[in-house]
């Protein structure tokens, strides 16, 4: 290796280097003899050569990178002499030529020193500005060099550039992604230099299908895959990667404010945001797409990814695109490609932004005006009946009572029933609770505006041998709650090695860094309205909803314990919750160039991530004051046991993760006697991960010496310790004490081997196919399913190529295309072994070790697996309209979920490959350059999917009632996510919900009356009075975009669509903590059942009737919204002198609001953009950004 390469470490590899070597072949002499006729213009020397080769029997041998020096050639002869041709093509090019028998040898010419000094005197500076030619737009970044050298520079943000001593003889090459190569050459002034966008000739240029894998031309690609270019996905400031894909692919669903509810095969509930691609296609699976980066899938979070690095986003969709991920790729894949280095000199980037959003309005949620008043009338109404002039001393020396926490007002009306405050008092106290509302205070104390502030540097450069992009990224996250920061390092350099003109090594570094920081505060509808958290003097008091008797509190503490109650002011400072994550990524790349189209990439990748939570409660906090009192026992001299000691409360969790990948693979991408193209790969991968995490908790600790207090665990989690004062212990149980400590290692391994083969003739006719075998220690024993391949199959058709659209000119591209195949997924919560846990059992004396079991031997484990069908058609039309249209249906079988098996087993149900759910979807894209002038443009982007699912195959047992069906998410028969309500018939004379079946039979809820529905809910089928009333998540999802250029100033304009799908409006409440509007006007007499349908106070006593309420079919509609998400505006100052002047070839102000409106398409404007019905507004996010070059 050359002395000098040793010290270039951060290196990006140059553009594919043509290199044509003809194999030697023995033919006769006659071959030189034969008449060659050519009709070129502007055709590359490789071309030409090409070309001859077809019309003699001659080889060509081209040394090295020479062809990287040749012009263009013109040239038109007819039935002219071998050798004179060749004179002519040569006669300009800084290449001669040798023959040698049949074999025609390049070289490069070779000059005198008297040319040598005569071009170097005559050398000149080079300048121009590169415009796209269809817009006009400057095209910042393209790469500008001197064909053969490595001089070269990148056009500034106004396309400008000036390339410094290039020789007349020069040619001038400019490259950029999306656009054909021009050469050209060297003039002083280059002028306007006008870039054609690549279309159906996309070999000079970076315009692929990047799989991760491999590349593939767009117009060869038989599989559904959607691409986010750069220039798309800084058209708004992102600060988060996802913000920024939010309706800009079709199938890619993203919405944080629509949850999936559902019951995990196992019996634990789930609440996902939805983030998938073409439906939800697994029950007990991870149901988000594999994350690719850079090449590699990543097993590290979303915040790891830069949304200022983004070159480009990939998502593939389909069997065709995505097969060769095997059994990671059910849900779909997103390829990230992020930017890389250019050859010229050091150009530096640095971005700065801030965002505020405010804290909420709590006056504009759809709470009622007098929530107190309605709250404090509902507690008198309903808790009267159950004091008597005993029950405040009960509440006051007996823990059964006292220990239990009751309302406020509960607790007034046992003073007044003891005589200790008159009626009067009461009154009065009644009156100071109607009248106050919190929400105020709450927004003063515990809320404020969150503040993200980003900054970003970059710097980027090289040569032909070695390329560096190195870039810092900082974000600071000021919290809506008070006390609360997340902050994020991060660090990444990239780097390209030419060892030789053969051999180079890419080599990626990452690193990352988030500290969290958070307090203890209480939410909004955890407390009463009428609940103060200061006095008047501004001292913290407690919230008496949340803590126990008043008078049993004060009694314990005349004993010698400790405060019992709750002061939230207090826990915000006395209790923090931290988290210190550190993550790393480290991949590196061999490729070799073995020639005839063959090369072999030799790589892996190498990711670690470590977290280290601490929850911390000081001595004073109420967590650690209440833990102490709630195991305390009395000796028989009158003393106390502890058997938790007095002190702090910590407890830690370290968890981390390692995996590693390491891959050989073989490519081969070669053009064949001019017609015939193939682009194949085969390889193989081993993938290892390591997860694992540790919880340890510590009673009687302090935090500045480190020392912690012994603690007899076996003791305190017996039946026989529950403390002298009966509070009720804060753990109980063996899950309570998993919680304080736990101890989990998990390790997957991986062995695959797969590969992919696209064969396309004349660039008008496509076929793929690719397969793929996964093995892991996962499997079951079953040697049926261990060896069974995922594979893939696809045809394209470029309609427009064909002689017959030759007259349909405004049909610029046309392709048809078709795939099917499988894709896989996997799930854990089955394993090939019997899996038991180490429990502590209760249920003797003293307590024992016990075995608890978590899945039984399932010999036939095997991946989930679905079946992808897919066909689409990609266009352009008038040179200013494209898009494509999909349309696909994916079948997901033996996807792990409950089924009953043989008992004597000794379960049934369980777990094993059974379950089944098909998605059916069509989507659609389109972009269209409506005006496209050097002055003005404007574009416009339509995303637009719909997606519908069907569970085929499920164990249903059991209750049909809404509560029920609704939270298990998958439903036989059903869509994913389905929603089921009660047919409501309104109240009852005693103000108790109705229902109905769909004969018109009422049923009442009162479970005093007859005709009760419960034994109907528990028949074998849908009896009638519940029924499915839609999707509870969106089916549809679109997205419309708008960008208009106006000289140096932009807009840009984003609205969402989400539609398909109901919502369920929260009931009117009385007895909710912080009631909704119209909760004050509930049941109250006889006759009141004609004038509402909010029931009566002793009806939410009725788990029957308030089921039947909260899951009324009246009270779902459409849940349908808009959303204006986003609005931009940017100005550029690049043609300001003083900025010139300042050494900036780039400076850029952009401002942008979020979340500016949102429309539910309901009679009550309900939008889930909000997050729920209660908030009626969108909270806005106002960013500033600067964005510079130089």
């Amino acid at each position: 290796m050359p002395k000098g390469y040793i010290h270039k470490i951060w290196l990006i590899m140059r553009l594919t280097t043509v290199i044509l070597i003809a194999a030697i072949m023995q033919v006769s002499a006659s071959g030189f003899a034969q008449k060659i006729s050519l009709n070129k213009s502007n055709a590359s020397l490789e071309d030409i050569i090409r070309d001859l080769k077809r019309q003699c029997n001659c080889n060509f041998v081209v040394p090295g990178a020479l062809l990287d020096k040749a012009k263009s050639v013109n040239i038109k002869v007819r039935d002219v002499a071998f050798e004179k041709v060749l004179d002519q093509i040569f006669e300009n090019q800084p290449i001669t030529y040798e023959i040698n028998n049949n074999t025609v040898t390049l070289k490069a010419k070779q000059r005198t020193l008297f040319e040598n000094i005569v071009t170097r005197l005559l050398a000149i500076d080079v300048s121009g500005k590169v415009v796209d030619s269809l817009t006009g737009s400057p095209l910042a970044g393209a790469t500008v060099i001197v064909k053969g050298q490595q001089q070269g520079v990148r056009t500034a943000k106004d396309g400008s550039f000036t390339l410094g001593n290039v020789e007349e003889r020069a040619t001038i090459l400019i490259r950029y992604t999306g656009y054909k190569t021009k050469e050209l050459a060297p003039s002083r002034d280059l002028g306007t230099i006008r870039m054609d966008y690549a279309v159906g000739n996309l070999q000079e240029v970076g315009v692929t299908v990047n799989t991760g894998y491999q590349r593939i031309k767009p117009e060869q690609s038989t599989g559904a895959v959607s691409q986010l270019s750069t220039k798309e996905y800084e058209a708004r400031i992102s600060t988060n990667f996802l913000d920024g894909l939010v309706n800009r692919l079709p199938g890619l669903m993203i919405n944080n404010n629509v949850m999936f509810n559902s019951t995990i095969p196992g019996g634990a509930a789930s609440s996902r945001a939805l983030f998938n691609i073409r439906g939800i296609s697994t029950m007990s699976a991870n149901q988000s797409p594999l994350i690719v980066i850079d090449g590699y899938p990543t097993e590290l979070t979303m915040d790891m990814i830069d949304p200022n690095e983004i070159k480009s986003v990939t998502i593939l969709k389909d069997a065709a695109a995505a097969t060769v991920y095997g059994v990671r790729a059910s849900n779909g894949v997103i390829v990230i490609e992020r930017k890389q280095a250019s050859i010229g000199r050091p150009i530096f980037n640095f971005r700065a932004t801030t965002g505020i959003t405010p804290k909420e309005n709590f006056n504009r949620y759809r709470w009622a005006d007098n929530a107190s008043a309605i709250v404090t009338d509902y507690q008198r109404t309903t808790q009267a009946a159950n004091v008597n002039s005993g029950t405040w001393g009960l509440l006051s020396t007996d823990g059964t009572q006292g220990g239990v926490r009751r309302s406020p007002v509960y607790y007034i009306l046992a003073k007044q029933a003891a005589n200790i405050i008159s009626a009067d008092q009461a009154a009065a106290a009644f009156a100071e609770y109607s009248s106050y509302d919190n929400i105020d205070d709450y927004s003063r104390l515990f809320l404020r505006n969150s503040v993200t502030n980003t900054y970003n540097f970059n710097v980027s450069g090289g040569n032909d041998n070695a390329l560096y992009y190195v870039t810092a990224n900082y974000t600071g996250n000021r919290n809506p709650q008070v006390k609360s920061n997340d902050n994020r390092f991060s660090l990444s350099a990239r780097s390209t090695i030419r060892f030789t003109k053969r051999l180079g090594l890419e080599l990626t570094t990452d690193y990352q860094e988030q500290r969290f920081n958070g307090a203890s505060v209480p939410g909004i509808t955890d407390v009463y309205p009428y609940e103060r958290f200061e006095d008047v003097n501004g001292n913290p008091v407690s919230i008496i909803g949340s803590s126990i008797a008043p008078g049993y509190n004060s009694y314990i503490m005349s004993q010698g314990l400790e405060d019992h109650a709750y002061h939230p002011l207090i826990d915000m400072d006395e209790i923090s919750d931290k988290t210190h994550a550190v993550n790393n990524r480290i991949t590196a790349n061999f490729k070799y160039d073995i020639g005839s189209g063959f090369d072999m990439t030799f790589g892996g990748i190498y990711e670690t991530s470590r977290s280290d939570y601490k929850h911390n409660a000081s001595e004073r906090s109420s967590e650690t004051k209440q833990y102490i009192n709630s195991y305390v026992v009395r000796n028989a001299d009158g003393t106390f046991k502890y058997y938790i000691p007095k002190g702090g409360f910590l407890r830690q969790t370290a968890s981390s993760t390692s995996s590693y990948t390491a891959r050989a693979q073989l490519n081969y991408n070669k053009q064949i006697a001019g017609d015939h193209s193939i682009n194949g790969i085969i390889g193989a991968e081993v993938r290892n991960l390591i997860e694992k995490s540790n919880t340890a908790s510590y009673f009687g600790y302090n935090d500045e010496t480190l020392l912690q207090q012994p603690v007899d665990y076996a003791a305190i989690n017996t039946a026989a310790i529950r403390g002298a004062f009966l509070l009720g212990a804060p753990f109980q149980g063996q899950n309570a004490y998993e919680s304080l400590f736990n101890q989990q290692y998990v390790e997957d391994r991986f062995l695959s081997g797969y590969g992919n083969v696209v064969y396309s003739y004349k660039n008008t006719y496509s076929l793929t196919g690719s397969i793929r075998i996964d093995q892991s220690n996962l499997f079951g024993t079953n040697p049926k399913y261990k060896y069974k391949p995922l594979w893939s199959a696809g045809a394209a058709w470029n309609i427009h190529k064909e002689d017959f659209m030759e007259n349909a000119d405004w049909i610029k591209q046309l392709k048809l295309r078709m795939a099917y195949g499988f894709n896989g997924n996997v799930a854990k919560l089955s394993l090939p072994e019997v899996i038991a846990r180490a429990v502590l059992n209760n249920n003797t004396a003293p307590t024992s070790q016990a075995l608890r079991l978590v899945s039984y031997a399932n010999s036939s484990l095997r991946w989930e697996q679905t079946k992808n069908f897919n066909t689409g058609l990609d266009y352009q039309i008038f040179k200013n309209i494209s898009g494509s249209i999909d349309y696909y249906q994916k079948k997901s079988d033996d996807l792990l979920g409950n089924s009953m098996i043989d008992p004597t087993i000794g379960v049934s149900p369980t777990l094993i490959n059974k379950a089944t759910i098909k998605n059916n979807g069509i989507e659609f894209a389109l972009r269209a350059d409506w005006i496209a002038t050097s002055k003005v443009n404007w574009n416009t982007g339509i995303v637009v999917a719909r997606n519908t699912s069907k569970v085929l195959d499920v164990l249903q047992r059991g209750s049909f009632a809404p509560e029920v069906l609704n939270a298990l998410g998958y439903v036989k028969n059903y869509p994913v996510g389905a929603m089921f309500s009660y047919r409501y018939a309104g109240l009852d004379s005693a103000g108790y919900s109705l229902i109905k079946d769909a004969a018109g039979n009422l049923y009442h809820t009162n479970d005093n009356r007859s005709g009760n529905p419960t034994q109907k809910l528990m028949a074998s089928d849908t009896s009638g009075v519940s029924h499915y009333s839609g999707s509870s998540i969106p089916t549809i999802n679109a997205g419309l975009s708008n960008r208009v250029d106006i000289g140096n100033f932009y807009i840009f304009c984003m609205i969402n669509y989400y539609g398909g799908f109901k919502v369920r409006v929260p009931r009117a409440n009385p007895a909710s903590p912080r009631p909704l509007e119209g909760s004050g006007n509930y049941w109250k007499t006889r006759g009141d059942e004609n004038i509402t349908d909010v029931m009566s106070l002793p009806a939410y006593f009725s788990a029957n009737s308030n089921n039947a309420y909260n899951y009324a079919d009246s009270y779902v509609v459409n849940g349908d919204y808009i959303t204006l998400a986003d609005l931009t505006v940017s100005y550029s100052f690049d043609k300001s002198n003083f900025i010139k002047k300042a050494g900036f070839s780039h400076f850029e102000l952009k401002a942008q609001a979020s979340n500016l409106l949102t429309v539910g398409m309901n009679k009550y404007n309900f939008s889930m953009a909000t997050g729920g019905y209660q908030k009626s507004y969108l909270t806005p996010t106002y960013t500033i950004g600067l964005f510079t070059t130089f």
